[in-house]
């Protein structure tokens, strides 16, 4: 009888990625305030895990016509997801207050918890709180089955219990302040004293001051509490409606959207939490507890008053010497494609692609898809010059980014405003390609137009650019451009439907060229021969890929997966012995997908935009590009080789989901690090000859 075959449960897997972003926190060959960054990384990411993805769930119990089996289902993987962060935030209080203060206390930092101040500090943290905070606060009273207090998202409160001084009658009364973040810092320097440093929490400086805020009371007591609410929405114009408008809406609603879980200071009393339960209509299994100081995403603003000696420096991005060498990078591209790869190397070459196109008199057109940019980005400025250079200049926006939906509608309104025709996606279809085309007017040398092409794993955004790894390829292939063209066609409805013959398109040629691909390597393997895959991804979760992998792996094809957060594969079970699954966590943000098939020895590589989640592979625009330049794909297979050879930030994720770190005893193997060293080895002209082979099966 066949074994059943397994898959984890998505958000439970995520939860284990973000797991092991803590566990960074525990690092100690890393610099002190690298392991508060990733406390802060973990706590952000998990709220908008809680706004998102939790937030899908009890719209299911919210619905009406949910079946017995979809509630039954949704409230199971709700318990599961509440035990399993309830056990991660046990780890990162004891984290941030058994590790991370003492080892601050060690550099002379002392970040005070609201007790054993100095006398001289005292007087300091009055008169700021008078001065500074003070006129920002607004109390309220809570009156339960009186007017709701209103709780806004991603904000953080303060409860108090109090007493009205003269009451014998000792009756409880509760109020909320809000932190005022928007007004003062998270963290507060105070003066040094006997060459030592001395922080605070705003939070503890109001605390200390409560006395002011409600003169006729006496403080019995106080604790933090946030509420997370559902920012998750989807879009459904009617005919003829108006899409921004539509996502406007949206927009605002998610400040006010359901309440999907409110986290409290766990030294709460069971009946002060009962009363704001009530107060605020929330539901005690809704209710987290955390350590008291809540919102520790703010670690990341943590002020380090000894400067960089507690951090780490990342290295410059390097240099490609055959741009800069050549006045027109167009004249590069022309004679071969161009691999960069972030932030190894700097994103600055893209924006001087986009530069020299709005200044060259020979570019008619640029194309782009724009899905994240940044806040004044430089790319938009360059596409705005472009228009004004008389240019034809199409941009097709992805209004439905989530948390960039403002931002992309104000950077849309501004480059209509300058000329650019912008193309807005349909409802109900993301378009997560990263694709750039320029084309160029026919010359005396040549009668047909000339096409350049940029296609990248990550946005277009050089903010993001300087933590996320991603790659990219420009190359002037008229075969890979007019594919391109074509998925711009369609995107823009003067094309229905075309035959993709390079390029791979989710909805159109992706799927089944995976599917024939895999196939390939598992026929392969039954002949007895070499058959081998790598995946590098960001998340997998589409159960008819993760079969099509299975089954590869029963027939004996050698299957690597380096997959940094989603996963659902299980492996170590009979139908996937043969599959190794391993996540890096390191400085930067691994986020490029990279597809790697033996292929009989042909050995074909693609990067891509997509991960192989049934929303990439089914719902979206996604493309994948072959690499068709040899030193580029043996540069490639050699960073996924450093990153397979990982020893130091890799971990092997096993059938429980844990995250078990490599121990050799050889030669410490640090992939990003590596990498480094081997783009800035082969970044000049002169060495793309000498590229090293890595690849070891």
């Amino acid at each position: 009888m066949e074994e059943k075959r397994k898959y984890f449960k998505r958000d439970i897997s995520w939860l284990s990625f973000n797991y092991r972003v803590m566990k960074e926190a525990m690092n100690h060959e890393l610099p002190l305030y690298d392991r508060i960054k990733f406390l802060s990384i973990y706590s952000s990411n998990q709220e908008e895990f809680y706004r998102v993805r939790v937030s899908e769930y009890h719209q299911t119990l919210a619905q009406k016509d949910a079946s017995p089996e979809e509630i039954t289902a949704a409230t199971a993987t709700l318990q599961e997801i509440n035990k399993e962060v309830g056990r991660q935030l046990k780890d990162f209080n004891h984290i941030f207050f058994n590790d991370i203060i003492p080892e601050l206390k060690k550099e002379n930092i002392v970040l005070y918890q609201g007790k054993n101040i100095l006398e001289n500090h005292k007087s300091v943290i009055r008169n700021y709180f008078k001065e500074e905070v003070f006129p920002y606060l607004q109390p309220v009273l809570i009156l339960k089955n009186d007017i709701v207090s209103f709780l806004r998202d991603n904000r953080l409160y303060i409860a108090i219990k109090l007493y009205k001084k003269g009451d014998n009658t000792r009756q409880p009364y509760y109020a909320q302040i809000k932190i005022p973040f928007s007004k003062v810092p998270r963290f507060i320097e105070l003066p040094p004293q006997d060459e030592k440093y001395y922080l605070i929490f705003i939070d503890d400086i109001i605390s200390l001051n409560l006395d002011i805020i409600f003169p006729g009371f006496i403080v019995d007591s106080h604790y933090e509490i946030r509420v997370s609410r559902n920012a998750d929405f989807s879009i459904e114009t009617k005919d003829g409606g108006n899409l921004v408008d539509e996502v406007r809406k949206r927009v605002k609603k998610r400040k006010i959207g359901n309440a999907n879980r409110l986290v409290y200071d766990a030294r709460m009393p069971k009946d002060m939490l009962q009363f704001l339960c009530d107060a605020y209509n929330m539901p005690e299994s809704q209710c987290l507890p955390m350590g008291p100081y809540l919102t520790l995403e703010d670690l990341s603003r943590l002020p380090n008053p000894t400067g960089k000696r507690l951090t780490s420096i990342s290295p410059a991005p390097l240099h490609i010497k055959t741009f800069d060498k050549s006045k027109q990078m167009f004249d590069v591209i022309d004679k071969q494609d161009v691999f960069i790869h972030f932030p190894y190397q700097s994103f600055d070459y893209l924006t001087r692609f986009l530069d020299e196109a709005a200044n060259n008199p020979d570019v008619a057109e640029i194309k782009l898809t724009q899905y994240r940019v940044a806040e004044n980005s430089a790319i938009i400025n360059e596409l705005i010059k472009a228009a004004r250079n008389q240019k034809k200049v199409t941009v097709y926006v992805e209004i439905k980014a989530r948390f960039d939906e403002e931002n992309n509608i104000i950077t849309s309104e501004l480059m209509q405003d300058s000329g650019i025709r912008v193309v807005y996606s349909t409802p109900g279809l993301k378009v997560h390609a990263k694709a750039i085309l320029v084309r160029l007017r026919p010359s005396a040398e040549n009668e047909n137009s000339r096409n350049y092409v940029f296609l990248s794993t990550g946005n277009f955004n050089e903010d993001t650019a300087r933590i996320y790894s991603d790659m990219g390829i420009f190359t002037s292939n008229e075969r890979i451009a007019t594919d391109l063209n074509n998925l711009f066609c369609i995107l823009d409805g003067s094309l229905s439907h075309c035959r993709f013959d390079n390029l791979l398109v989710a909805q159109f040629n992706m799927l089944t060229e995976l599917k024939a691909k895999i196939a390939y390597e598992t026929e392969q393997a039954k002949m007895g021969k070499r058959a081998h895959i790598i995946l590098k991804m960001n998340g997998l979760q589409d159960t008819e890929m993760i079969n099509a992998l299975y089954d590869a792996s029963i027939a004996g094809v050698k299957i690597d997966l380096i997959v940094r957060g989603i996963n659902c594969l299980v492996p170590n079970q009979p139908y996937s012995k043969n599959i190794r699954i391993i996540r890096i966590i390191d400085s930067y943000l691994e986020h490029a997908r990279v597809w790697y098939f033996y292929g009989g020895g042909k050995e074909e590589v693609y990067i891509s935009s997509a991960d192989w989640m049934k929303r990439n592979l089914n719902r979206r625009i996604e493309t994948a590009l072959p690499i068709l330049d040899s030193l580029i794909k043996r540069t490639i297979i050699n960073i996924l080789t450093l990153q397979l050879q990982d020893n130091t930030q890799a971990c092997l994720v096993d059938e429980n989901l844990n995250n078990n770190y490599i121990c050799t005893s050889g030669e410490k193997i640090r992939s990003q690090r590596r990498t480094y060293d081997l783009i800035e080895q082969i970044s000049s002209d002169d060495e793309r000859e000498h590229i090293p082979n890595y690849f070891i099966c």
